[in-house]
């Protein structure tokens, strides 16, 4: 069960066969359409698994974009068919791979059910305890290398094949084995087009995993399903089945699925297809999606299908009572009033349609506006439940109270700011530890020192829980951080860092700048672009003055702290002279934070992250230019680097203490949030 590759099983399953207790342990991630959750699911039998749910709570975007294509909500948050084509849609593709000769599997699926918590469907699937994408190592030959096959020459050096290219090879093979196989839609999640796709399969041994066949947005991106959902009828593409496609390669294959998978297997398989080309038609016929075959709508009972799951979907999320919904059921025109409602926006909408569909909801609204004390009570149970909720979004702190005319406040930085944002203006004790790490990493040397290591020391962390650098890589780099120099250089990259808080505040600033140049043509609006460069260069500068007497270089960090946006790659830069390897690593590690953030077509594990981590070769190739041109510099900076570690002297003025008890206070503090972190995260693992 930990580690293990999934195993293949074609017995029967009931998707609806839910656990009898669920106990999640972590949250693994949070996807444009979902939130992934490690849980223990434990069923009345006695059996205890290990399992993945995937609940569909999609951001304000996805909703969007979703509800613009099809006229309808999110299918997979609210729609019972559409998650029950998801179960029969991983197992029919999990079949489709067994019976080629690609080295890959798919999370097979145990269950669904509908969170009332979280207000959406779950689907749950097999644990895949594997890892994304390992970046191929640093080449400090690539320019040459490109050189030298333009003049035709061999190149020395012979680059292994990077993992990237084996995984681009597997999802090529996968995308062909959807499209023969009828599954269209489905081959957009391996398609390398789309270049986010690759974080939906993880390694595991020496094959591949797809652990994420279903899709958070259409497939636009790439135009060749543009044309096959066309050629369907369906569009704007969107996860679709060739149902004829589908059983005449059931057909053709059946033998081979016999031979592979068992005796039975084809018949588990037929069983399989059947489901899936039934809750996929059901599905596709219930929205509206005026694009998708209009002329379906057509007609006295055009759109039947749209009423039967509207009602469906009314009665699930309590909009509607058992009453009413066999009042709709017998007066189709009596539901007409609940769905104009629901077209008013968010909450406004959900509380319209639930005053026309509930008359218990009715009735305690009704008397929430006559009886003071029963609305007090409503209130307050309304204040609380937000509250939790802001407290485990980390927005407030657990013992944070909020008062009637704060809590106003509190939802409006609830919608329109993020959790940080939020937690900083309402928490007073949270903004002066904010304010006093900043006066720390200005004015104290420990401080400073403490918090670039441990920036460096944390991503060392990463990178190895990650598998992208083994634990033997890992420990060389840990040993890099020793030396009096690469002290002197973390402090400096701690400055830089803390400037990087400023950015919320200036972006705004150079956004306006740019838009007053446009409209006057005054360069002076352009100084807040020189704001943060001004900074870095003063930061480094001081931190070359504190280190003079060591003889600390800071040459090459002064002149490209000035750069604007590169000038947070000072620092590492310069460690480059005296710690190559240390430097390099860091460069990469900015590389992927960049790609990871990158919107729409960026991420973790996505091929934007791997080109960019991958573009760092050149810089580094750059820079081993010029160590080579300057000797004598790189000699003088390891002059310093046999002694151990320097810990600065106990100040004399009075500042300067309390600077420094302030400093050893909040280390061991952070220190011990950071232990008791990494306690929860073993026992929950």
């Amino acid at each position: 069960m930990h580690g293990e590759p999934v195993k293949l099983s074609m017995a029967r399953c009931d998707p609806l066969a839910e656990p009898s207790h669920i106990r999640i342990l972590r949250t693994l991630g949070q996807g444009r359409a979902a939130q992934a959750r490690l849980v223990e699911a434990r069923w009345a039998d006695g059996r205890t698994l290990l399992c993945v749910e995937k609940v569909f709570v999609p951001g304000r975007l996805t909703r969007f974009i979703y509800r613009f294509s099809f006229q309808s909500p999110f299918a997979y948050q609210h729609n019972r068919d559409a998650v029950l084509a998801c179960f029969y849609r991983r197992r029919v593709a999990a079949a489709a791979i067994a019976a080629t000769s690609i080295k890959a599997g798919v999370a097979m699926p145990l269950y669904v059910r509908f969170d009332k918590a979280a207000g959406g469907w779950v689907l749950a699937a097999q644990w895949v305890d594997g890892r994304g994408i390992k970046p191929a190592p640093a080449n400090r030959h690539r320019i040459r290398q490109w050189f030298r096959s333009k003049l035709g020459k061999r190149s020395e050096v012979i680059a292994s094949k990077a993992e990237i290219e084996t995984l681009v090879e597997t999802m090529h093979q996968l995308e062909s084995c959807f499209a023969d196989s009828g599954l269209v839609g489905s081959g957009w999640q391996v398609s390398p087009g789309a270049l986010v796709s690759t974080a939906n399969l993880l390694r595991v041994g020496s094959q591949y995993q797809v652990i994420d066949l279903e899709s958070g947005i259409p497939a636009f991106l790439v135009p060749r399903y543009l044309v096959a959902g066309a050629a369907l009828g369906d569009f704007p593409p969107f996860d679709d089945l060739d149902p004829d496609r589908l059983l005449k390669w059931f057909a053709k294959n059946r033998k081979r699925l016999n031979d592979r998978l068992g005796s039975g297997a084809s018949d588990e398989l037929r069983h399989d297809c059947e489901k899936l080309i039934l809750h996929s038609a059901r599905w596709k016929e219930s929205e509206l999606a005026l694009l998708r075959r209009p002329w379906r709508l057509i007609g006295r009972n055009g759109l039947a299908s749209y009423r039967a799951e509207c009602l469906r979907r009314w009665q699930q999320n309590g909009v509607v009572d058992p009453i009413k919904a066999k009042e709709i059921s017998l007066r189709p025109g009596a539901a007409r009033w609940i769905w104009y409602a629901g077209l008013l926006p968010s909450t406004l909408g959900r509380f319209s349609s639930r005053f026309l569909g509930r008359y218990r909801f009715r009735r305690k609204a009704l008397r929430c506006l006559t009886n003071t004390k029963y609305r007090e009570q409503h209130l307050r149970r309304y204040r609380e439940t937000l509250r939790q909720k802001w407290i485990e979004a980390g927005r407030i702190e657990a013992t944070q109270k909020i008062t009637k005319r704060g809590f106003l406040m509190h939802r409006l930085m609830g919608i329109c700011l993020p959790s940080k944002v939020h937690r900083f203006a309402a928490d007073q004790d949270y903004r002066h530890g904010l304010m006093l790490k900043f006066v720390l990493i200005l004015f104290s040397v420990r401080y400073q020192s403490w918090f670039g290591q441990r920036f460096i020391e944390l991503a060392i962390a990463r990178w190895q829980k990650d598998h992208r650098i083994s634990p033997q890589e890992a420990n060389r780099l840990l040993g890099d951080l020793i030396g009096v120099e690469v002290l002197s250089y973390t402090r400096g990259l701690g400055l830089h860092l803390l400037l990087k808080l400023l950015s919320p505040i200036l972006v705004p600033a150079k956004i306006g700048g740019v838009a007053a140049f446009l409209a006057t043509g005054q360069a002076s609006y352009l100084i807040p672009f020189l704001i943060l460069p001004g900074l870095r260069v003063l930061a480094t500068i001081s931190n070359w003055w504190s280190d003079r007497q060591r003889h600390v270089r800071h040459a090459e960090a002064i002149w490209i702290s000035g750069i604007p946006t590169l000038g947070s790659l000072a620092f590492p830069l310069q460690m480059f002279l005296v710690r190559p390897n240390l430097s390099t690593f860091l460069l990469r590690d900015a590389a992927s934070k960049l790609g990871s953030v990158l919107p729409i077509y960026g991420g973790k594990d996505s091929r934007v992250e791997i080109a960019v981590i991958s573009s760092v070769d050149y810089l580094i190739e750059f820079m081993a230019f010029v160590e080579k041109i300057f000797p004598q510099a790189v000699e003088g900076s390891n002059e310093n680097l046999a002694g151990p570690v320097v810990v600065p002297m106990k100040p004399r003025s009075r500042f300067g203490r309390w600077l420094d008890d302030k400093a050893t206070h909040a280390i061991e503090v952070q220190q011990q949030e950071h232990v008791s972190t990494d306690d929860s995260y073993r026992k929950s693992a």
